[in-house]
């Protein structure tokens, strides 16, 4: 009996832990996401928001990497974002894609807060819509990874002593009549950078959702 109870508990510490997702299959967001800028809802399974909507899933509060399908409307200013880090305090990274109206995405940014500070420049090519953006905090860098129907892009940023502020947790924010879907997070493991990473500094662009 000893022996079986063992094996058990050795299977039980190896098990992977599992990753936090949400699909928005239903009519409400729920108690599970937490708003702290804006309005965040469900519109046809799938996450909507006003300007500047931002939240967190409080079963992410242990990771640092994050994902989801961004969706656009066509035709508007809109950007959809992963939040890395203590979104309630705004201790967070913010990254986003974001497209001036189309059906592409052309913009990315690597800010803090909730569209906070940072760097706004523009994607190597433009990205169609959807994609799935992902990002990853490891140490002081994060990593965007924008995976569609056409070429994976990959681009990074140093976020310097201002990372170590940052910690575990994440979310997603909102701009327009966008939609997000398909959220998961999970820990980061890989911090190495692949060869094709684009390396982006400061001070970047003008950004039209900044505009006065």
């Amino acid at each position: 009996m000893r022996g079986i109870l063992t094996f058990g508990l050795a299977v039980l510490l190896a098990a992977p832990a599992f990753a936090a997702s949400d699909d928005f299959n239903r009519a409400e967001l729920g108690k599970k996401w937490k708003v702290v800028s804006g309005t965040l809802s469900i519109s046809n399974n799938a996450m909507v928001g006003s300007d500047n909507g931002l939240g967190y899933f409080k079963k992410s509060s242990t990771d640092t990497t994050a994902s989801a399908d961004v969706t656009l409307s066509n035709g508007n200013l809109e950007y959809g974002a992963v939040a890395i880090g203590d979104v309630r305090t705004g201790n967070n990274a913010f990254v986003k894609i974001q497209s001036g109206g189309g059906v592409t995405f052309e913009d990315g940014a690597f800010y803090d807060g909730n569209n906070g500070n940072g760097t706004f420049f523009t994607l190597d090519a433009p990205v169609p819509s959807p994609a799935t953006l992902t990002a990853s905090l490891c140490g002081t860098v994060v990593t965007m990874t924008i995976k569609s129907s056409a070429k994976t892009q990959k681009y990074a940023h140093d976020y310097g002593s201002e990372a170590s502020g940052f910690g575990a947790g994440a979310g997603l924010g909102t701009y327009g009549p966008v939609a997000l879907d398909n959220y998961v997070s999970k820990p980061s493991k890989n911090c190495t950078l692949d060869a094709d990473t684009v390396m982006i500094k400061g001070p970047g662009l003008a950004d039209p959702t900044k505009a006065k």
